[in-house]
């Protein structure tokens, strides 16, 4: 029996050993099986333990030179994608890997030469696996290395000074890129893996590199098909762009599945806004409303549609009145399109200081809408709201002297005076104010103020 053992131990010996051996002589005597032996032995007993470049270099080049010789053998194509892995060659290891693929499918190569792609050795899992380790490796570190950025970016915010905030800004810059070669990394190894591409564009979105996202959420939906949030992601990037064709396309195809998106409806309605479809933003910005209906932005914001409609045909008038003075049916028409658009105007505005009562914006527009109006009617709810106003914002001269001139529509100058008392104190050098209030003085008996009001605006009308 240990005879027996002897001799087989001798005979594994010799056999490991015959690579090497034959090594020191000519290797065009060498068989496919001598090289892959060959390699094979100074991959495990020497690289392995010396972890040099130039051992699996040593390794590399003895099956280069085997498929020199040989040809498209998958074998030797896999051996040398795992050799490249080893040294983090990726591209050329995805090369080597492909070749494998595309040898095993290939019929005119030797059936002896494939017969091990899809059973003993079987390839196509080993580099389905390779594949997924690395991707996985890759991915991974890239995801570390963005938590890490966003840590610096904090630190870089919180820096004492701005030569430190540039510091730690280039320490950030060197993390971003090794994040993005992470990536582009797992993308190369699994090109058809859409999460290395959702992954790179969530590293981009950290320097607005909009450009660059979109082109990645389009490679995600090439593979996985439309879906809502690359959908909403790609439309808002566009946004950043201020591209608003295609924000309105991507915004609407996001709509097709989520019609009641109120933020979707906003954008949307901005965007016809910015390429001058009114008609549009008209649409979009009332079926935001229907889902929120005490969104006193956008209720204001439809209030201002119909006042700008109703300054329009006022402008419309003027210009008729000036070049066709007898188009009386013309000026008849523009005339009902201006109460029209008055009316629509006031309702929302009203809706809109339902909702916030201190609205200033929808206070300051209903006042002046009744002041334009003529409509004596209206004359208290005009003074009402420009006295809530300026009860929030008395240093808006504007708005008080549409307070006064209200007052005085009224036919109460007495409460026309503290309005315009209030614009001289806000700007002593108004001449206008100071001029009403001595007319005001003087129609209210009050003649040494009068007098020295008069003076005032003299005074500022010599200079």
């Amino acid at each position: 029996m240990k005879i027996f053992r002897y001799i087989v131990a001798m005979i594994l010996i010799f056999a490991l050993a015959t690579p090497s051996i034959m090594g020191a002589e000519n290797r065009g005597l060498w068989s496919e099986s001598n090289y892959v032996q060959s390699a094979k032995i100074h991959y495990r007993h020497v690289y392995k333990k010396s972890k040099r470049r130039e051992d699996l270099y040593h390794c590399i080049d003895l099956i280069r030179e085997a498929a020199d010789r040989f040809g498209h053998r998958p074998q030797l194509y896999y051996m040398l994608g795992t050799f490249y892995a080893e040294i983090n060659a990726i591209d050329t290891v995805i090369a080597y890997f492909d070749s494998v693929e595309t040898f095993c499918a290939d019929e005119s190569i030797e059936e002896k030469y494939r017969k091990n792609c899809y059973k003993k050795d079987n390839y196509k899992k080993k580099m389905a696996n390779l594949r997924k380790d690395r991707w996985e490796s890759s991915l991974n570190d890239a995801v570390e290395n963005i938590a890490l950025y966003d840590t610096v970016m904090v630190w870089k915010s919180a820096a004492p000074t701005d030569d430190s905030a540039k510091i730690i800004e280039e320490k950030g810059d060197l993390i971003f890129a090794e994040a993005e070669e992470g990536f582009k990394e797992a993308i190369l190894v699994l090109p058809d893996e859409a999460r290395s591409y959702s992954a790179l564009a969530a590293l981009y979105q950290r320097k607005q590199m909009n450009k660059e996202m979109i082109d990645l959420f389009l490679k995600e939906i090439e593979l996985t098909g439309e879906n809502d949030e690359v959908m909403s992601r790609i439309a808002y990037a566009y946004i950043s762009l201020s591209d608003w064709e295609n924000t309105i396309i991507w915004f609407e195809k996001y709509l097709e599945g989520n019609p009641t998106d109120i933020n979707a409806l906003i954008n949307l309605s901005v965007a016809y806004q910015s390429v001058k479809n009114t008609e549009k933003w008209f649409e979009y910005s009332e079926r935001a409303i229907e889902v929120d209906p005490q969104n006193s932005q956008l209720v204001l914001g439809m209030g201002s549609y119909w006042y700008t409609a109703m300054q329009n045909a006022t402008v419309a008038q003027g210009e008729i009145a000036d070049s066709l003075p007898d188009a009386s049916e013309q000026k008849a028409a523009l005339e009902n399109e201006r109460i029209e658009a008055m009316g629509k105007s006031m309702s929302y505005f009203n809706r809109a200081l339902d909702i916030s009562p201190d609205n200033l914006d929808a206070l300051r527009l209903t006042g002046i809408l009744c002041l334009l109006s003529g409509d004596i009617k209206k004359t208290d709810i005009g003074i009402d709201m420009f006295e809530r106003y300026v009860a929030i914002n008395p240093s808006d001269n504007n708005i008080l002297d549409y307070l006064g001139r209200m007052f005085i529509i009224k036919g109460d100058t007495k409460a026309a005076i503290k309005p315009y008392e209030m614009i001289v104190e806000n700007d002593p050098s108004d001449v206008d104010a100071w001029e009403r209030l001595s007319e005001l003085y003087e129609y209210n008996s009050m003649p040494v103020k009068s007098k020295e009001a008069k003076a005032k605006a003299d005074e500022l009308n010599k200079i």
